[in-house]
């Protein structure tokens, strides 16, 4: 009979993988050989994401990037049925010389662009310390970076930004674009009904038309090689792999299709579309459809809970497991923004110490902090080698476009 110690690693971490995430922390407590093999592979807990948390764990390491680990991503959305049992610290982060609604960028990354008099200035998620570069551009939409690239939306188009070891390949580019996803070694981008594909791994950048579509277009994802598009007119269209498409409904009565203003989503199956009073959620365990919901300033779709802000100033927690057919939707008070302030963006980064929600009103930045695990907090004295190259990339970035705008 063979003893468990006796195992290659390669067959132990094909055990292990079995395993629900709860039972895998406590394995990490038999021994220190035990805590070390799990510890030190990471893909163990990235399997238990996907099994436990299938998409809200893809938000959050999009997100959060390498400063978060999969263990610490697992262990954080674990936390998240037990946040109201947690102190919330809110405090104002950020104060805005101009009256806006769209002062801050999605957070990516582990980046939190905020967009300000001067242009575009950036803060490290994991230390809240300001990135000594700045894009001097006032009309900047978008910025999202990964391993491979980092890319810039602006009004005028989109910029890329490429990680390269041989210099004498072309490593940036500029494209007319209404807007883009960043998937791995891909950019999906759209310009007016037009959607392309620009692959980061050639030598050379360069724009392949994919499809044009009947429709104009409010968003475009990509997931699980499906592109989803998502138009104006409630209807979704999907390009697959071998570049056959297919067009489905938003399930709403036609009637309520022109007041659906707002799309957020992961895919076809996974979304939320909102207006003011106007609520849909679709996900592959929940469907919700309320006409009468109370008015929303600013969501946040976090796939098995949802964030929302009111006019009232209040940032509430709706889950979807707790929402009943046919009752009033069930929230939980998260925080209320002091004064008259209201949310006009939300947004989620997690850290090792548990997570960080952004609020963004017309004038400020207010942060709710969650410290699920207080004494995992760090200072950080550099960037790692991951943040050096992006932050390369931005230097560079910044550099072409003030010379375009100069």
């Amino acid at each position: 009979m063979t003893d468990i110690e006796s195992l290659p690693v390669e067959t132990f971490l094909d055990i292990l993988k079995l395993i629900d995430g709860v039972t895998l922390a406590k394995c990490r407590s038999v021994c220190k050989k035990w805590k070390d093999c799990i510890d030190g592979t990471d893909w163990l807990w990235h399997e238990i994401c996907k099994n436990e948390f299938k998409f809200s764990s893809k938000i959050a390491k999009q997100k959060s990037g390498s400063d978060c680990d999969w263990y610490h991503i697992y262990k954080n959305l674990k936390m998240w049925s037990k946040v109201m049992s947690f102190e919330r610290n809110v405090r104002e982060f950020y104060k805005f010389t101009l009256h806006d609604k769209n002062h801050a960028l999605d957070v990516n990354y582990n980046i939190l662009p905020l967009r300000d008099t001067r242009g575009v200035v950036m803060y490290d998620m994991s230390t809240l310390k300001y990135i000594p570069v700045s894009v001097p551009e006032k009309n900047c939409v978008k910025i999202a970076n990964n391993d491979f690239a980092t890319v810039i939306l602006l009004k005028s188009g989109m910029y890329i930004q490429k990680t390269i070891d041989n210099i004498t390949n072309m490593s940036e580019a500029f494209f007319e674009a209404d807007n883009f996803v960043l998937a791995g070694n891909n950019v999906y981008f759209f310009n007016n009904r037009n959607v392309y594909k620009c692959d980061l791994s050639l030598d050379n950048l360069s724009s392949k038309l994919i499809i044009h579509c009947d429709y104009d277009i409010k968003d475009i994802q990509y997931d699980n090689n499906v592109i989803h598009i998502f138009t104006d007119c409630a209807k979704i269209v999907n390009v697959y792999k071998n570049k056959t498409t297919e067009v489905k409904p938003i399930n709403v009565p036609p009637e309520w299709t022109k007041q659906i203003k707002y799309i957020r989503a992961i895919n076809d199956k996974n979304f939320v579309c909102y207006s003011r009073n106007l609520f849909k959620i679709e996900t592959d365990k929940y469907r919700h459809l309320y006409l009468d919901f109370p008015p929303i300033t600013a969501l946040f779709f976090y796939a098995d809970i949802v964030l929302i802000g009111t006019r009232q100033g209040e940032i509430l927690l709706y889950r979807l497991a707790s929402q009943k057919r046919a009752i009033k939707p069930i929230f939980e008070d998260i925080a209320t923004l002091p004064g008259d302030k209201f949310a006009v963006q939300l947004d989620v980064c997690e850290r090792k110490s548990g997570p960080v929600i952004v609020v963004a009103t017309f004038f400020e930045i207010f942060l709710i902090e969650i410290d699920f695990f207080p004494h995992e907090k760090e200072l950080k004295k550099s960037f790692p080698v991951n943040k050096q190259y992006m932050y390369k990339r931005l230097l560079r970035l910044r550099d072409r476009i003030a010379l375009n705008y100069s």
